[in-house]
């Protein structure tokens, strides 16, 4: 039975403008989903804020209870039959778990360890935590798998738009895991930016209001997308 009680803070990211390196710094990719502490062998999921995500999530669920039990930090990802990853995806889940027809598959994509057994690894170091962790999941069920690491900052920066799903990286030091914004995490994200016109307003409370914007064609026509 784990030690920890559950569901356990959670290491939170600072945002960063650029990517970080160095010795001792792991590199991984960011994936655009939903973050789950997940308690492997009872097969049980929480979001980050501590909702009960079992039921939604009953597949996923399923294939946890085919591993040794253990308490892991993890992202779900919703990944289309095409192979496209859709955030939005998730949230079609929320209170009804899965449906016969749905045209995508959820993936938990396992980045940390913070305890086996009864055995709290959190003050262990990132290295030995991703050992352990490969090793655990090594021949483990297609829907839970371990993120890619590696301290090649070009490496790491190539996964960003080369790997389905990956918006930015993550960038861990090598000390114990440390709930909260103190755990020295930094999150980088690749940011797109154009210009466009603002054509209206929608809406008619401020609550409900967004702005319409308008991108030029570019076929001299003066129309708008």
């Amino acid at each position: 039975m784990t030690c920890l009680a559950l569901p356990a803070a959670m290491a939170l990211c600072r945002p960063v403008d650029e990517v970080r390196s160095g010795v001792g710094l792991s590199l991984e990719p960011k994936f655009d989903g939903w973050r789950c502490p997940v308690l492997t062998g009872a097969g049980r999921l929480w979001s980050r804020h501590g909702t009960d995500l079992t039921a939604p999530f009953a597949d996923v669920a399923r294939a946890a209870r085919m591993l040794p039990e253990c308490v892991r930090d993890g992202e779900l990802v919703a990944v289309l039959n095409s192979g496209m990853v859709a955030f939005s995806r998730l949230q079609s889940r929320s209170g009804r778990g899965p449906r016969p027809g749905e045209d995508f598959t959820v993936h938990l994509a396992v980045f940390d360890l913070l305890a086996v057994g009864d055995t709290d690894w959190r003050p262990r170091t990132y290295e030995q935590r991703r050992r352990q962790l490969l090793e655990v999941l090594q021949e483990g069920p297609a829907l839970i798998r371990p993120v890619p690491a590696t301290g090649d900052v070009e490496r790491a920066l190539r996964w960003v738009g080369a790997l389905d799903g990956v918006e930015g990286l993550v960038v861990k030091p090598n000390p114990p895991y440390v709930a909260g914004r103190s755990s020295g995490w930094l999150k980088w994200r690749r940011t797109h930016t154009s210009e466009a016109a603002v054509l209206g307003v929608s809406g008619r409370t401020p609550a409900t209001q967004c702005l319409v914007l308008g991108l030029p064609r570019g076929d001299g026509c003066g129309r708008w997308v």
